[in-house]
């Protein structure tokens, strides 16, 4: 029994210092990317065990059955070993860098304290066992009792805890929560549903998701804006009235988007999602009414037909309502999170408002030192950046490495800089990435011709640079559709 318990312990100390460890780095071996990748597999294991055994002996403690059973016990044996072989093939993927931020961090101690109260139960329960046996003592006291269900039901909530941690990780974090129908929005942000407007509230959110792609205001197709009530008023090229209020049928923009998928005219084209029936019973609905700012959802749309309407659809639009404002106090906290890094780095992060969701990153005035350091600090927050601006830093080739985890950064301006353009090729696994402004840095004719494989770009900057006259009309001749500038660009 007391050789059983220093195991045990042994154990559970071994898998405490994991955390104490050197951190992460980018030079994993490759047997640890391999057994780290098995954790992925065994999670699953620890999890169904641990939680039969809580409701198993939970169940037993309760009808005062005390009894051990050799299928109990294997059940314990295998969810030890199973939790213990997770949590060091989970230190594995740790170790490669590969997820990287607090999130990480508290899915690892999550696991270690799970593995740590699992073992720690276990040797409570053989404790409990061996003083319970025939003639072992009088009476066990109440308080040793007592203590082995609290533990029970710590080690569910534990493992349950730990295993939202992890998929949160790869889902997001209100991935649980995400559509849960009792969650509802902050009273102060939802509006009763009678007082719902049709456009600003209903049509306006579904234009977004639908049409604005192609009809914003650094895009606009046909020279039509869809962003406003009075943008769509306004039409476009084929000076038709958008709106005619009360006239569904004579209004351009129900035609345009009741047409069948094969015109040419048809909005939006057949490759992208058109509008639902429900959508375009409202739209149709709204413009009949006279297509007004104003106009309310009051009782909604009349008849069998109109409940029937309101039946599906409120739910659905209730739920992108409370996601949208989960999104948004998601998005603040963020916010505040990288205000504080930028201050800690000398740099302005901030919500880009041409794209949201995203933010983006600037120098102070005066400039603080920008380096590669910096941009190793930026990378575990590298999905949320669409906008660079780092003009003199001290960034080198090396750090644009970095830049291309930037996955969904649009523009870059790092003029006046030391870079030669041999780091570039990093950037093309930046599928977004627009324009890059580079006057006055040192970039060569080899570093200048990497943007021929860089098939996203629209616009590059290269004046002051060290592009001969040869290549750079060699770029203009193969990549014609991308515009190489011989100006000063700007700098944000």
């Amino acid at each position: 029994m007391k050789n059983k318990n220093i195991v045990t312990w042994l154990m559970a100390g071994g898998i405490a210092i994991l955390p104490f460890l050197p951190p992460p780095n980018a030079s994993a071996s490759d047997w640890t990317y391999f057994l780290g990748r098995f954790h992925i597999l065994l999670l699953h294991f620890p999890v169904a065990l641990i939680l039969l055994l809580a409701g198993w002996e939970l169940w037993g403690f309760f009808k005062q059955k005390t009894a051990t059973h050799l299928f109990q016990n294997i059940i314990w044996g295998a969810a030890i070993l199973a939790c213990l072989f997770t949590i060091v093939a989970g230190y594995f993927l740790y170790q490669t860098g590969d997820y990287q931020g607090e999130l990480v961090r508290q899915h690892l101690w999550g696991g270690i304290l799970l593995g740590i109260l699992l073992l720690g139960t276990f040797s409570w329960r053989s404790q409990v066992l061996e003083m319970t046996k025939e003639n072992a003592t009088p009476q066990l006291p109440k308080w040793k009792k007592r203590v082995y269900p609290l533990l029970l039901t710590a080690l569910a909530g534990l493992v349950l805890y730990t295993s939202h941690l992890g998929g949160s990780l790869t889902h997001g974090p209100n991935f649980l929560t995400e559509y849960s129908p009792q969650l509802t929005a902050s009273s102060e942000r939802q509006k009763p549903v009678e007082e719902l407007l049709l456009f600003e509230d209903i049509l306006l959110p579904v234009f977004k998701s639908r049409c604005q792609s192609c009809h914003n205001d650094h895009k606009t197709k046909g020279d039509f804006l869809m962003t406003s009530l009075a943008s769509i008023q306004s039409g476009g090229k084929s000076d038709k009235p958008m709106l005619v209020a009360g006239e569904a049928e004579q209004s351009e923009l129900y035609h345009r988007i009741t047409l069948p998928l094969h015109d040419e005219e048809r909005m939006p084209p057949k490759q992208k999602k058109g509008l639902s029936a429900d959508e375009l019973t409202l739209l149709r609905w709204w413009i009949e009414e006279g297509a007004t700012a104003e106009m309310q959802w009051g009782e909604g749309p009349p008849g069998q037909e109109g409940q029937a309407l309101a039946t599906r659809f409120l739910p659905q639009f209730q739920q992108q309502q409370r996601k949208q404002i989960r999104d948004e106090k998601e998005l603040a906290k963020q916010a505040q999170k990288l205000e504080k890094l930028g201050n800690k780095l000398g740099l302005v992060i901030k919500p880009d408002p041409l794209h949201k969701g995203y933010f983006s990153v600037a120098q102070t005035i005066p400039p603080a030192i920008v380096n590669d350091e910096t941009l190793t600090e930026l990378a575990p927050h590298a999905h949320l950046f669409s906008k660079l601006s780092l003009p003199g830093s001290e960034i080198t080739d090396d750090g644009l490495f970095i830049l291309s985890q930037m996955k969904a950064l649009q523009a870059l301006y790092l003029p006046k800089t030391c870079l030669k353009g041999q780091g570039l090729a990093y950037l093309q696994e930046l599928p977004q990435l627009k324009i890059i402004n580079l006057s006055y840095s040192f970039i060569s004719d080899e570093g200048a011709l990497q943007l021929l494989s860089m098939p996203q770009l629209e616009k590059v900057y290269l004046f002051g640079t060290s592009v001969s006259p040869e290549v750079w009309e060699a770029i203009e001749k193969f990549k014609p559709e991308m515009s190489l500038l011989a100006e000063e660009g700007p700098y944000f």
